[in-house]
């Protein structure tokens, strides 16, 4: 893989960890819609500061993978034809709706009671920027990138890291505030997410995902180890084991359960990184 689109593996997941850190609070709104109690004005905060954390970071990294960065501002030129001037428009309209919505909670500015719109505004958006960011890739003279694993993989990515992220942020949270009610609940939403997108990336791994070794002709992509592959299945499967053993603990065990999931978050968001970094290795064209 080229060098310089290492920018992009860390763009590309930085802004969907931010989708599905807002997926993840979607989820806790429905969960919690029928009970007695709210999701904590503390956590919706750090959710939401984290969100628009990785956007910022991801709209800074995006700027490495340009030859001159100042330029960049003609992208957004060809917004009814291009993918990525729509994925350059839109990421910044994420990071906008993230900030108003953080802002309508911590300065109640414009209003705390718009903060739902804004959240929702911002899902929305989110979901359109991540179509649009696959979108860029699915042409038909890359023939690996233009099949439906691209999306799925960019969607998945999204609810294994988001969820994997905000579990973090829920033992960083929950550490301090222990008596909070329904925590379980918030965290069984998590963990369900977890491991729904951990199912579905094995079946776009086995089933969808094409391979590589079976392309012939056009430019090829460089020699890429079997090991790349093998060490993202091996990643994904221990995290996943790791914040299941969390999930079956006892209550009480709270240092441990918070070590698993760190352990745990860590051994998925590397092995998403190993997993995008062999989507740009298994990069070559056909044709003109």
């Amino acid at each position: 893989m080229n060098s310089n689109e290492w920018p992009l593996v860390f763009f590309t997941l930085l802004t969907q960890i931010s989708l599905g850190i807002i997926i993840a609070g979607l989820l806790f709104s429905l969960v919690m819609k029928n009970t007695e109690t709210s999701i904590p004005l503390d956590l919706k905060k750090l959710l939401m500061v984290t969100a628009l954390g990785c956007m910022v970071v991801a709209l800074a990294i995006s700027f490495f993978h340009l030859a001159t960065p100042l330029h960049s501002i003609y992208a957004l030129s060809n917004i009814g034809t291009s993918w990525l001037s729509r994925e350059i428009l839109l990421v910044s309209m994420l990071a906008f709706c993230l900030f108003i919505a953080f802002s309508s909670l911590h300065f109640n500015i414009p209003h705390r009671d718009l903060f739902s719109y804004l959240f929702l505004a911002a899902l929305v958006v989110g979901v359109i920027l991540v179509w649009s960011m696959a979108r860029i890739y699915m042409i038909q003279t890359v023939p690996l990138w233009n099949t439906p694993s691209t999306p799925i993989a960019f969607f998945n990515s999204a609810l294994m890291l988001g969820g994997s992220i905000t579990l973090v942020l829920m033992a960083l949270y929950f550490s301090k505030n222990p008596d909070i009610p329904d925590i379980r609940q918030m965290q069984n939403v998590v963990f369900l997410m977890i491991a729904a997108a951990v199912f579905i990336s094995l079946l776009n791994m086995l089933l969808i995902q094409p391979d590589v070794a079976a392309a012939s002709s056009g430019f090829f992509s460089p020699a890429v180890s079997p090991w790349w592959r093998h060490g993202q299945l091996i990643l994904m499967l221990a995290g996943f084991s790791l914040l299941t053993y969390w999930f079956t603990l006892l209550p009480d065990a709270q240092w441990t359960a918070s070590r698993l999931i760190y352990a745990g978050a860590a051994c998925l968001l590397l092995a998403e990184i190993l997993g995008r970094y062999l989507f740009y290795a298994s990069y070559y064209r056909v044709g003109i």
